[in-house]
């Protein structure tokens, strides 16, 4: 009896056996199905973001280039144009005018930009047939606190299919506020886009808008409620995004699992052996993209380690060797995610200390690759190239020849001649620094520009100030003045400075860590809220007394190109008019031919300086030279309107330095002959 119940016993051990293993592979299994299912979803979510995220960026990129092109209405429709032909998906794009706002263009301006098929965009002015005024996209941009808006799908006379509007407003330099700015997209594309991202072909894809109002919706959406659904806010745009997948995809899954474990009771040891080399594949299939996911993420771990290793220490202070320190350089860049596209660069040559900073358009990969591109170009030039402007010339070039992809890098480019503190700059359409001088916080005039990578041939504007002991300048990129707060909040320009001010004026006697401070106030405004943008800080501070501008040559004429791009580039620090500086420069040149001529000297020097006293501020230029004793300003004075015949042979030069200048005095002293020429600003 015990024999024959033997095999019944150890069959109904495997039964049982078996049983256990079933249990135990049908709830692991589906915990494993409905992870691969949210899986999925949370992909199909990830996917439609980034395509919405190119008409919330072209929004973005009318109102933030809108100040560049606003002096005259006319060039916004090539910047709506320029915006349109970056973003294929977008059917329109334009900026509508608050009433009266332009004018000379009427009641209502628009300038607008649209899609006539695959390759042909058209400009027009819509404000001229439409009342925009009353459209649910302007309204609900004008009242947004946001400053952003999403519109419900709408009818457009243009368009068989309906539409819908991401819009905001729009501010001139001043903080007025100008209109707004839209992007339309078809309903037909964002239903394309929901059935693109669908995880399976009967799962159901729903866009809301932040209200709860169905904006479109693909699949059978009857069944929802029987569904695995997984719900989204797609931040920033206040939309959320509803996929379901229907349950049976696991219930079918299950199904086969049950047909294969009743096989395996049924056929003993063999089936359960051939079961467990099916769970060890699928768990070495799972090691595997786990494997591969960790080597991906330690890849872009090393790519952002080499991206920030190219980049200069966050702080240091840059002296001559031998020498005290005189300039203190704070730098950090804090990328959004592993790798980004803001950049900053300084190099210190001599006594010139030549620095960048910048912001490439896009994210991720791409724009890192672009970033260093930019950076390389800008060492390279720095060791060629003096001028700012030339550097940025030089860089645009190469950028705008071998641009492909069309990306575009906005920069600020500066030279400070740490000594004398003259800081001669060129901007392409960058972020205003900031002069910090005492307890006076304000911005640096520049000419904007266009960002490089755009035309190869464009001229950029040089501009100048000059920086006295214990001045800085803060440079930055956008994604701090852009940043948010958990309430969606954004930092703005004001609040910027009024955060660089309270800083400066609490810690102004140790500015060692000025930076830092800068940094910590915008995290704190942060707080919690994800990062939306990369965010580059850098801070430049002259810690030595100002000296004046001396330059020693030889008594040669062909010295003279020298003296007069040092003169040249002092003027435009101190401010001095163009047609001036011209004027004082063909005086001074007048003032080194007769040193030249006359002196027999060794060796002259040029010093110049801005002298600034209660009465008069002017620039004072002194010519000094070891030749023979010679007053130019006892020389008698030359009748310049008198006939070539009549008029007595030399003393032309000195009769121009007379009128060009305002003052001229002369003196010697222990056998040096000492010019000085002063030039009222």
């Amino acid at each position: 009896m015990k024999k024959k119940s033997l095999p019944i016993v150890c069959a109904a051990f495997v039964v049982v056996a078996m049983t256990i293993q079933f249990i135990v592979s049908y709830s692991r299994e589906k915990k494993e199905l409905v992870s691969q299912i949210e899986y999925k979803i949370e992909l199909a979510h990830k996917d439609f973001i980034f395509e919405v995220y190119d008409v919330v960026e072209a929004t973005e990129n009318i109102a933030r280039f809108f100040p560049e092109f606003s002096a005259n209405p006319e060039d916004l429709y090539a910047l709506v144009e320029t915006v349109i032909s970056h973003f294929p998906d977008l059917y329109c794009c334009y900026v509508a005018y608050v009433p009266k706002y332009a004018p000379k263009k009427g009641q209502l301006f628009a300038p607008c930009a649209f899609r006539m098929g695959k390759d042909t965009i058209q400009t027009y002015d819509f404000g001229k047939r439409v009342p925009y005024l009353e459209r649910d996209w302007y309204k609900g941009a004008l009242e947004s606190e946001d400053n952003d808006y999403w519109s419900l799908p709408y009818n457009d006379s243009d368009h068989e299919d309906p539409i819908f509007t991401h819009s905001q407003k729009v501010f001139d330099d001043n903080g007025k506020l100008v209109g707004v700015a839209g992007a339309d997209c078809t309903l037909e594309w964002t239903k394309q886009l929901l059935e693109d991202v669908m995880p399976y072909d009967d799962a159901v894809c729903q866009l809301f808008n932040k209200d709860g109002t169905l904006i479109v919706a693909c699949g059978n959406v009857e069944h929802i409620n029987d569904m695995i659904v997984c719900k989204k806010q797609l931040s920033p745009t206040d939309m959320w995004l509803v996929i379901g997948v229907p349950k049976h995809h696991i219930s079918e899954a299950i199904t086969g699992i049950s047909l294969i474990t009743l096989l395996v009771l049924l056929s003993g040891i063999l089936f359960v052996g051939l079961l467990l080399r099916h769970i060890k594949k699928e768990h070495d299939a799972f090691v595997r993209v786990e494997t591969a996911s960790k080597v991906m993420e330690k890849e872009l771990q090393i790519a952002s380690g080499i991206q920030l290793g190219m980049l200069p220490n966050k702080g240091e202070r840059l002296k001559v060797e031998g020498e005290r320190e005189d300039v203190q350089v704070e730098a950090k860049l804090i990328p959004m995610r592993e790798v980004g596209g803001d950049l900053y660069d300084y190099f210190r040559k001599g006594e010139d200390l030549f620095f960048i900073i910048g912001d490439v358009s896009g994210k991720g990969v791409p724009a890192a690759m672009f970033m260093s591109a930019t950076v390389n170009l800008f060492r390279s030039a720095v060791q060629r190239l003096k001028s700012p402007m030339t550097i940025m010339e030089d860089m645009n070039r190469v950028l705008s020849e071998n641009n492909p992809s069309f990306m575009f890098v906005t920069a600020f480019i500066g030279r400070l001649n740490v000594p004398t503190g003259e800081l001669l700059y060129c901007n392409a359409a960058h972020c205003k620094p900031i002069r910090v001088r005492g307890v006076e916080v304000r911005e640096l005039e520049v000419v904007p520009n266009i960002p490089l990578g755009f035309d190869a041939k464009f001229r950029f504007a040089e501009q100048g100030v000059l920086l006295g002991e214990g001045d800085s300048i803060v440079l930055y990129t956008d994604g701090i003045t852009e940043a948010r707060n958990e309430k969606r909040r954004m930092l703005g320009f004001v609040q910027w400075s009024k955060i660089i001010v309270r800083v400066n004026r609490l810690e102004d006697e140790r500015m060692s860590g000025f930076g830092e401070r800068l940094l910590a106030e915008v995290k704190m405004f942060i707080g919690k809220a994800e990062q939306t943008d990369d965010i580059t800080l850098m801070t430049i501070r002259k810690t030595c007394t100002v000296k004046p501008l001396m330059l020693r040559v030889e008594n040669r004429m062909e010295c003279w190109p020298e003296l007069r791009a040092a003169l040249h580039d002092y003027g435009l620090c101190a401010g001095m008019e163009l047609r001036a500086q011209k004027k004082i420069e063909v005086a001074i040149e007048e003032a080194v031919a007769n040193i030249v001529k006359y002196s027999q000297a060794e060796w002259m020097e040029l010093g110049v300086r801005v002298l600034v006293d209660e009465k008069i501020r002017g620039l004072e230029v002194t010519l000094r030279d070891n030749g023979v004793a010679f007053d130019p300003t006892k020389q008698a004075e030359v009748d310049i309107e008198q006939a070539m015949a009549d008029r007595q042979i030399g003393g032309l030069g000195i009769a121009l330095l007379r009128k060009i200048a305002d003052e001229v005095h002369y003196s010697r002293t222990n056998e040096i002959n000492e010019l000085t020429i002063l030039k009222y600003l």
